[in-house]
């Protein structure tokens, strides 16, 4: 279904529930105490829990959520989709302004009201953190896609594969840009801090900047099958793949990317 073309801005806010402490619930889940593959989860898991977006007094049913590069999206009935960016959370309010189970989404002047279960009232908290966690790394030039922790989606592949082709058919290659140097030098010294989900960051924001730095693809796979991320890395390791597929170690690749894969489906089972 086509998705609407709006922007979301401004602030995400908490509501409590039927009067309890969730407020504290908050502060005990800070979006920074958790790291991008729990932020991940928690949005494959917890995002389709909500069943409403409630604005003033009519509320729509929510169909299908589905995670995307840059956020997610909602299948409403009867209405187009709505698609957010994590590019437009700008900060969380936990003040208890509601007696509802929700998350309150400012967009274009007006507030609406993602509907949660209330039998449990931790899910806001742990929705909102996920939310502001995958925000933050937005925000900090370090965006996560969520989409390569939970699926392997081919499409992207296939646009990586032709938006490349141009680099692969240079020779020589041009060389790293300052930038993408810059985010090298981080993730070495990340690595070196032993933070390695600090370290998969910077590589990623690296390749975020120019994707045809392959050993930044490279780089983020090896760190995130040591962090047990296999899906993550199977995905990683195939961009580098499509980048070098003729390169001396890209045997050794995929004889990793196999084995990444298959304990993604053992852990999957």
């Amino acid at each position: 279904m086509r998705a609407v073309n709006a922007r979301w801005v401004a602030a995400i806010g908490m509501m409590i529930a039927l009067g309890s402490n969730l407020s504290a619930v908050v502060h005990a889940q800070d979006d920074k105490s958790i790291t991008d593959q729990e932020a991940c989860q928690r949005m494959k898991t917890l995002l389709p829990l909500a069943h409403h977006v409630w604005e003033g007094s009519h509320g729509v049913k929510i169909e299908e959520a589905h995670l995307t590069p840059t956020g997610f999206t909602f299948r409403i009935d009867k209405k187009p989709d709505i698609s957010f960016t994590y590019a437009d959370v700008v900060h969380l309010d936990s003040a208890p302004t509601r007696i509802v189970s929700a998350l309150e989404i400012f967009t274009q002047g007006r507030d609406r009201y993602l509907v949660l279960p209330l039998q449990d009232r931790k899910v806001p908290a742990l929705l909102a953190a996920a939310i502001m966690h995958l925000a933050n790394d937005e925000h900090e030039g370090m965006p996560c896609d969520c989409t390569g922790s939970v699926v392997d989606p081919k499409a992207e592949l296939d646009s990586f594969a032709q938006k490349t082709a141009a680099w692969r058919a240079n020779n020589p290659k041009p060389p790293p840009s300052d930038e993408v140097t810059k985010k090298r030098l981080l993730a070495e010294d990340a690595i070196q801090e032993k933070n390695l989900d600090a370290a998969v960051k910077y590589y990623r924001a690296g390749v975020s900047i120019d994707p045809t730095w392959s050993q930044g693809w490279y780089n983020a796979a090896l760190i995130s099958a040591e962090m047990k991320n296999y899906p993550a890395a199977a995905f990683y390791m195939k961009h580098y793949l499509i980048l070098q597929p003729e390169a001396p170690d890209a045997p050794a690749a995929k004889e990793k990317l196999l084995l990444w894969q298959a304990k993604a489906e053992e852990a999957g089972k």
